[in-house]
Parts: C-alpha cells; sequence; structure tokens
C-alpha cells in the first residue's frame, strides 16, 4: 500500500520498528476501519498485531492489508482471555522497538506514529518513556463530540485519574524488558490501561502532543469501558487498583494526590463561575448579532427587490392603461349584449357568494357537483355539445371549489403538537416511551404511534392496552416499511402545528414540550434541546447539552456533524416546504431533513435549549449502531447532496441547463415567468423563449419588454402556431444545454426549487424526469407527478397525485417514482425532442414523452421540495390571445389525434371524458374504437 511520505527504502530500513497491537473480537467492519487507519500512517516501518480474542476467523478481513508495506501477524485464541490476557498476549509477540495499542473499534490519524515517534527520539526528551496525544470521543450512533481528551502530563493528576486512551500512547519497548517489567495487571478487566500506565510512570515522564491524532469510538456495550461502565462493576475495579498502589506510594505521595484533588475542586468552581459570566455575555451578543443579521438582510431583500418591483410595476400601469382603454370601447357592447343579460343570474349569484364568504365553499362544491353530473348523463350529451368550449370553461371558473387560504399565525401557546412514535420492537421500554408522552404537562398535545410490523408479539399486546386512551391515535402496519416511512405516515396521520420526534425507546421529561413551547418564537421552525444518554437499565451515562456551538450559521455547522438533535420539534409547514423524510436514508433520515430545513430557512428560525428534555437511550439492539456502515454511508451522501444545494445557489453544477418556455398570448406573464427564473436560477444556463405564433401585439410586447433585456434569454420567433409539441421540439433545436426543463410561460418559480429538483435529479443516472409540485394561486395542487390508473389491460385513466389538495397536506410532500411526468415545471435528463411530434397537437404529449423514457428504462419522480406556482387562466383575469389560447388548446379534433398517437406508440386507450364525450367516443364498441385509434393519427375524424 502507498504511503503518504517521504521515505526511501535505505531510510526505512534504518528506522525504528513500531509494533502496533490490535485486539478483537467479531466486528470485522470496524476492525478493517482501524487496520485501514494504521495502514495510511505516514509512517512506514510498522508491523500489526492482531489479537482474536476468541471471535471467528479474520484472515480475510486483514489478509489484504498484508502487503510488502507492513507486516501483520495474528493471533487466534479459540477462547476469550479477557482485555488485559488479550494484551499482554500482544506484547509477549510484539519486536518493535516502540509499541502502541488500538482496540478495534476506534482509528487512528495518518500521522499519529510519525508525530508520536519524532518526541521520544528527540535526545530532548530521553528521559521520557512513552508521549501520547490529544484524542477525541465519537458517539457512534449521532457523530456528537462527547468528549476531548486533550490533558498536559502531569504525573499527580495520572494517580488520580486517567486522562490518556489506551491508543494514545506510544512507548519504548524499555519498559516492558528490564527487571521491573511492565504488564497489563490480568487481574483487572477494567482500568487495566490506566494501570499499565502507571507501571510505565515508574521507567520515566510522559511528553504529550496536543495535536488531535486518534478517534475513539463509543459504540455502547461493547467498548469505551472507562467511560461508560456500569457503577457497580466500575467501583470493584477501582477498589482493585487502589488497593494495589497505595501500599506502593509513599505518604509524601499520597498527600500530593489529595492536594492536587482539593486544587482541582478550587479550579472548577473557578471555572463554572467564569462560564455563567461569559454565558451571559454570549447571550447579550448573540441578540445584538441577531438583531445585526436581520436588519442587513432586510436591507439586501429590498435591493434585490427593487429592480423587479419597478418592472412589475411599469407592467401593472401599462395593464391598467390598456384596461381603461378596453373598457370605454366595449363597456357599452357588453351592457347591450345578449349574453350579458343571460349571464344577469350567474352574476347576482356571484356577488352573492362573494359578499357571503364563510358560505362559499359548500355553494361551490354542490353547484360544481350539479353541473359534473349534467356533464356526465349521457342523455344530456347532444346538448352539451352544443354549448360553446368557452362558456363551459367560464362556469368552470365560476363554480371550481377553491381551497381555503391556510392561517398559519397562531400564538405559540395556541399550537398543537403531535408527538409521532414510529414503533419496532423494544417492548422493554415501550410502555415508558408511550406513557411519557401522555404525561406531557402541555395539554394541547397528540400522541401518533405506528407499529411497524414488530416481530415481538409483546408490543402488540402492550399497544392494545392503551386502546382508546385520549390524545391517542394508534396504526399499524402490515408490513414492515422502516423508519422514514414509518414517519412519514404518522406525519400525514398527524394534527398538529408542531411536530415532535420520538424514538420508541427512549422518553421525554414530563415538561418537555411545555418548556419547548415557552421558547418557540413566531418565526421558529425547528427547536432542539439537550439529552440525557441512558444506559438500557436506565442509568444516566451523560448529558449533552450543545452550549458550548456558536449556532451563528446552522446550515454550515450541521453540515460538519448533526448537532440539532433530541429533542427536535419542527413546524409542520418546513415539512410541507422541504418534502417528507426520503426513505433511502433510513438510519440518517433525520440528518437529511435537518440539512434540507436548514438550506430553506434562515438561522434565526432555529431554536437551541439547553434543558436536557429528552433521555436517549443506547444499548445494542439500537437500529443505528447494527447499521452503523449504512449509516455512515448515508451520511456522506446527504453531506454531499447538501453541499451541491449550496452550489448551486452559487452557482456551479456539473450540467448547463436549457430551459425551454413558450409563448403563446400571455405576454404578461411570461415576463413575470422569466423574472422568477432572473431571481431563483444561480447556474450557467439559457432560456429559449419560442414565440409559437403569437398575435402581433405579443409579438411587440415581447419585443419591447423582453428580447434583449434578459441576460440568459434567446428569443425565437414563429409565424405560425406549432402546438405545445412540435413547438417545443422546435424550441429544443437552438439548445445547448445537456439537462432540459419545460417551464410554461404562465408559472412562477419560488426561491428553492432548482436546487431541489437538480438534486433530486442528481440523485440516480436512470432518472430521466423530475416534476415539481405545481400549486395554483389558491394554494391547491394542480399536480405533484401523474399516475396511470388501469381500467383494464386497454383502458387508463391518466390522473394526478394530490390533485385539489392543499399545499401544506403533508401526503403531497412525499417523494414518489411516477407513472408519467407533466410536462409543464419538469426537467428532462434526456431531451424530449426525440419523443416530440405532430401526432400530438394539443395534449398527451407528455404522457407520450413519459412513456418512452419508461421503455427506455428511466425512472419518473418528483421533487416535493420544488415549488412552482401556476398561474392557470381560470384565476388570471384579462390574459391576452385568451379565447384563441383557449379554442386551440381544447380542440377535440385535435385532441382525438393526440389520443389515436398515444394508443398507436404503446397500446393504451386514455380514457378522458371530454375527449370522449366530444368526439362521440362513448357509444363505440371497444372493436370500433380500436379501428378508430388505428387511423392515421393525422386524419379528421369525421
Amino acid at each position: 500500500m502507498q504511503k503518504n511520505n517521504d521515505f526511501s527504502m535505505n531510510k526505512v530500513e534504518k528506522l525504528p520498528l513500531v509494533s502496533l497491537i490490535v485486539r478483537t473480537k467479531n466486528r470485522p467492519i470496524l476492525l478493517a476501519e482501524a487496520v485501514q487507519s494504521i495502514a495510511k500512517q505516514t509512517y512506514p516501518k510498522i508491523e500489526i498485531i492482531v489479537v482474536n480474542d476468541g471471535g471467528d476467523d479474520i484472515s480475510e478481513i486483514v489478509g489484504p492489508f498484508n502487503t510488502g508495506d507492513i507486516a501483520i501477524i495474528p493471533l487466534q485464541f479459540p477462547e476469550n482471555l479477557g482485555r488485559s490476557k488479550a494484551a499482554n498476549a500482544g506484547l509477549n509477540q510484539a519486536t518493535g522497538t516502540y509499541i502502541a495499542f488500538l482496540d478495534d473499534d476506534d482509528w487512528l490519524e495518518p500521522a499519529h506514529i510519525q508525530q508520536l515517534l519524532e518526541l521520544l527520539e528527540n535526545p530532548l526528551h530521553a528521559d521520557c518513556v512513552a508521549a501520547y496525544s490529544s484524542v477525541r470521543c465519537i458517539d457512534q450512533k449521532t457523530g456528537d463530540l462527547i468528549k476531548l481528551f486533550n490533558q498536559p502530563y502531569n504525573p499527580v493528576t495520572l494517580k488520580l485519574e486517567n486522562y490518556i486512551p489506551v491508543h494514545a500512547l506510544l512507548f519504548r519497548r524499555s519498559a516492558i524488558d528490564n527487571s521491573v517489567a511492565c504488564r497489563f495487571d490480568e487481574a483487572l478487566d477494567l482500568f487495566e490501561d490506566w494501570d499499565f500506565w502507571l507501571q510505565l510512570q515508574a521507567h520515566g515522564n510522559f511528553i504529550w502532543n496536543e495535536q488531535v491524532t486518534a478517534n475513539y469510538r463509543i459504540v455502547s456495550g461493547s467498548s469505551g469501558e472507562g467511560v461508560f461502565s456500569n457503577e457497580s462493576r466500575a467501583m470493584t475495579a477501582l477498589n482493585t487498583l487502589i488497593e494495589k498502589w497505595r501500599h506502593k506510594w509513599s505518604t509524601a505521595e499520597i498527600i500530593e494526590v489529595i492536594a492536587h484533588a482539593r486544587l482541582l475542586n478550587k479550579l472548577l468552581e473557578s471555572t463554572e463561575s467564569l462560564r455563567l459570566g461569559l454565558d451571559q455575555d454570549k447571550q447579550q451578543l448573540t441578540l445584538q448579532l441577531s438583531v445585526v443579521s436581520k436588519l442587513l438582510e432586510t436591507t439586501e431583500s429590498l435591493r434585490l427587490g427593487l429592480d423587479q418591483d419597478k418592472q412589475q410595476l411599469t407592467l401593472q400601469l401599462s395593464a391598467v392603461n390598456r384596461e381603461l382603454e378596453q373598457s370605454k370601447q366595449l363597456n357599452e357592447l357588453i351592457v347591450n349584449s345578449l349574453s350579458w343579460r343571460l349571464t344577469k343570474p350567474l352574476r347576482a349569484l356571484r356577488r352573492v357568494m362573494t359578499e357571503n364568504a364563510v358560505k362559499i365553499a359548500t355553494l361551490r362544491q354542490v353547484v360544481w357537483l350539479t353541473l359534473i353530473k349534467a356533464y356526465q348523463n349521457k342523455y344530456l350529451q347532444p346538448l352539451i355539445r352544443l354549448i360553446p368550449f368557452t362558456v363551459k370553461h367560464r362556469l368552470k371558473a365560476l363554480f371550481i371549489p377553491r381551497v381555503q387560504n391556510k392561517s398559519r399565525l397562531k400564538e405559540p401557546k395556541q399550537l398543537k403538537v403531535s408527538i409521532i412514535i414510529p414503533v419496532y420492537n423494544h417492548a422493554t421500554h415501550l410502555r415508558e416511551c408511550i406513557d411519557s408522552a401522555l404525561r406531557q404537562t402541555y395539554d394541547n398535545v397528540e400522541v401518533v404511534l405506528c407499529d411497524d410490523a414488530s416481530t415481538d408479539p409483546e408490543v402488540r399486546e402492550i399497544l392494545d392496552q392503551y386502546r382508546g386512551r385520549p390524545k391517542l391515535n394508534l396504526l399499524y402496519a402490515d408490513k414492515n416499511a422502516g423508519i422514514s416511512a414509518t414517519q412519514n405516515r404518522l406525519l400525514i396521520a398527524s394534527t398538529g402545528d408542531l411536530i415532535a420526534l420520538l424514538d420508541c425507546d427512549d422518553y421525554l421529561a414530563d415538561n418537555a414540550i411545555e418548556a419547548a413551547l415557552n421558547a418557540w418564537q413566531s418565526d421558529t421552525v425547528y427547536l432542539h434541546t439537550g439529552r440525557i444518554n441512558i444506559d438500557e437499565d436506565g442509568v444516566e451515562i451523560n448529558r449533552i447539552s450543545f452550549e458550548h456551538l456558536p449556532r451563528q450559521d446552522y446550515f454550515l455547522e450541521n453540515l460538519e456533524r448533526m448537532f440539532a438533535t433530541h429533542l427536535k420539534i419542527i413546524h409542520r409547514d418546513a415539512f410541507a416546504k422541504v418534502g417528507l423524510f426520503d426513505t433511502r436514508f433510513d438510519s440518517a433520515q433525520d440528518y437529511d431533513m435537518l440539512m434540507r430545513i436548514a438550506f430553506h430557512y434562515p438561522t434565526q428560525a432555529f431554536v437551541h435549549i439547553p434543558d436536557k428534555l429528552y433521555c436517549h437511550r443506547l444499548h445494542n439492539k439500537q437500529t443505528t449502531v447494527s447499521m452503523n456502515d449504512k449509516q455512515l454511508a448515508n451520511t456522506q451522501l446527504i453531506q454531499t447532496e447538501a453541499r451541491m444545494r449550496q452550489d448551486i445557489k452559487k452557482g456551479k453544477f456539473t450540467h448547463f441547463v436549457s430551459f425551454i418556455m413558450l409563448s403563446y398570448g400571455k405576454k404578461d406573464q411570461t415576463l413575470e415567468a422569466l423574472l422568477s427564473l432572473k431571481k431563483t436560477v444561480n447556474i450557467p444556463h439559457e432560456i429559449i423563449l419560442f414565440d409559437n405564433g403569437s398575435v402581433a401585439e405579443t409579438v411587440d410586447f415581447i419585443k419591447l419588454h423582453i428580447d434583449g433585456h434578459f441576460d440568459h434569454v434567446k428569443v425565437i420567433y414563429n409565424d405560425t402556431n406549432l402546438g405545445p409539441a412540435a413547438g417545443r421540439r422546435e424550441a429544443l433545436r437552438y439548445a445547448s444545454g445537456d439537462w432540459f426543463i419545460i417551464f410554461d410561460n404562465d408559472e412562477l418559480a419560488e426561491p428553492g426549487w432548482l436546487e431541489e429538483l437538480l438534486v433530486r435529479a442528481s440523485s440516480d443516472q436512470n432518472i430521466g424526469a423530475v416534476c415539481c409540485k405545481v400549486i395554483f394561486p389558491d394554494e391547491s395542487l394542480q399536480f405533484s407527478g401523474g399516475e396511470i390508473k388501469y381500467l383494464d389491460d386497454q383502458l387508463v385513466l391518466l390522473d394526478l397525485y394530490d390533485k385539489g389538495k392543499s399545499v401544506y397536506d403533508l401526503e403531497s410532500a412525499q417523494f414518489r417514482e411516477c407513472d408519467w411526468c407533466p410536462i409543464g415545471a419538469t426537467l428532462f435528463t434526456v431531451n424530449p425532442a426525440l419523443f416530440l411530434h405532430e401526432g400530438y397537437p394539443n395534449v398527451f404529449e407528455d404522457a407520450g414523452v413519459s412513456m418512452a423514457l419508461k421503455r427506455a428504462g428511466k425512472r419518473l419522480v418528483n421533487s416535493p421540495g420544488s415549488w412552482v406556482w401556476h398561474e392557470h387562466l381560470v384565476y388570471r383575469k384579462n390574459i391576452d390571445m385568451k379565447e384563441l389560447y383557449v379554442n386551440d388548446r381544447y380542440d377535440p379534433i385535435k385532441m382525438l389525434t393526440s389520443l389515436k398517437s398515444f394508443y398507436q406508440e404503446n397500446g393504451l386507450i386514455i380514457k378522458d371524458e371530454y375527449v370522449w364525450r366530444e368526439n362521440r367516443l362513448n357509444n363505440l364498441s371497444r372493436k370500433e374504437l380500436i379501428d378508430l385509434l388505428t387511423q392515421d393519427a393525422t386524419s379528421k375524424h369525421e
């Protein structure tokens, strides 16, 4: 294995050999990581003695590392010897001039051995028997820094406590070869390294390297004995150690230890007083920084918005002037027209609806359902076909039910909190968890719990005892779905304004929610607290508050390692904004959620309270421990995607993106759509604006207000209307990108939409298309993806996921696989021009493209965090070319042509109520229908 150093072969032969003793038992993955860290050492002359203390064969694990650079000496023992005997076995086998230890669950930084050896080889340190480095102690589950071992050498302090982890130290071989040889005391199986250091200390001083060059991994129940051991066992071992050494220390030495302990106590008291003062100073500085930061953000926001406001105001003024002029000319004609007199009752009804806003929703629903039934009545079909489409469209615009705007401005004490608990086994701790949630002193709480098909039958027996309890909603899964899918199901089932996350083997303090809500502010999105780590028996291990962290930029700070952990309370709207949990990241899904929220929301939206309100249990059966390798890989991928979002925001991306926008009327909206892209797109890109045969007024507007006014916009003018499919195909001829986004000219992009869209598309090389979450102005969804419903083996419905739901309905925030992608606001990693043609003159071209991509083995997915608003003509007044657009877009003869093309390409018949009614297909037999659909797609239907 290649070494990162400048040692020549001759130099290496003259270097002293270092023996590294690795104790292991049945932890192959961790062992490989430990040996890998040795293989990466910059010091080249090392032998590794692997003491397999009664574990399974490890030859396949260590074999690949047994190269010419490193010699590996395996010692296999059929039965477990214990920590001390295993260490002595390694010492007996070691041949190096210097010796060090490394347990299989820890790892070294590359310069560890070289830095320590340089200290011991220095003649100034000839009296030193050992050198040791600083060590970081890391929680295996969370990645949190639990402790930093970085204490300078003091021989008296070492008698008082062990502050040197076993793998921190390198010592001279002479200490084990002389007449008073150092050996691990085999009567000790705890504090054995401390005892060994005290023996070494009798041979000389230690020297400290303040650099952190070693890592101490806490895997509960298996390592970290000196930090997390059982209290009774620790006391027994401590008594044995003291009994051994008290006879060897003189009275003067014992007095020195006692005096040192008293001094440490005084220093601790002084430090605590100083800490309290610093905390107060920090709070004042944080408050001042927050005020300054908000002022800067406000100023920057105002500055960035000036240009856009100016253009929009100019546009609005122009539109008002045109409307006034048109009103003067048309007012008398309209008032005296037959249609005005005929629609008088409808206008009166609309006035009544407007003046009685509370009754609008019910009235709209009743009228709308009546119109739908009439429309679907086969006896009324001949009459309905006689009604002009524009009249039907106006009736739809007037009566279609609208989603009521959601009021999200509540005082903190009015907020409802949903505590969600995904359950998988852990029957021993389940009651304690549920009871702690139901026992909260905050009253406005619900507890939503889902058993994810636990294999332990006792879980179901326990949950059955809670049936009917107030504030508790119990859900059950037929098969195991995993932590992310279960949490998503709980989120959708919950009704709270805020979501508190609780694991089924942990529990809350009785006042946890109340204390959190006391700190919640009107702009808070994410709150986290301190926690108490406990063992399987509920005994406290340690307390973690994260008070020492700066919390100035939650995105960047958590990008290095996640600290915004238990207890986590998240505003419901944040899930709606960024999407639910991504099932790709089971075991690290909460980290991915944090990084998405931290990207889209400012640091001021995060609140931390140091109160230890959450008891977090560490034990062997914990999912995140058993899935260590997957968690590590997921964490790295999450960080990669988070950095990608950051890069995209800063203007860096690996693909050049071509935006394709058709213009056919809607000139004002076209400008607004381009302004929204200008505000939200920073990466290298181009926008092909293809005017698809608009009238002269629209073309003149584009030339005056758009062409030449945007850096990345290329305008193409076409004299005739080609239809949406052929128009986009023609526009794509001018595109130079390798990824393509079809963006309609009546859509507006929400900040952050593109980052999520590109990250989603980059997550799998087999993804062919990604569609956005497209929302109407009343906050109802147009779609979050397309679904194909099979009525039989040939007949299908093209449906839309989440159509009509509120944008804040969490069911609409799921990551989905799509059957087809509506083409507006959709990204393609393959040029869709390959599948667009005249055979789709007005509809179904997006379904045709989607089916072609799926035949090519491509995935179609959605991006729930990519919000795009659709200013559909149903919601927008005074649109230029509206009548012409509607007549072309909803021409039933052209629709039949599209129906034929889709059947001929895919062998499927689209069941569309309007197309079938207007083309009289409902009365045809299946054979007659297929005969019709197999005719030339461009022929006219008689």
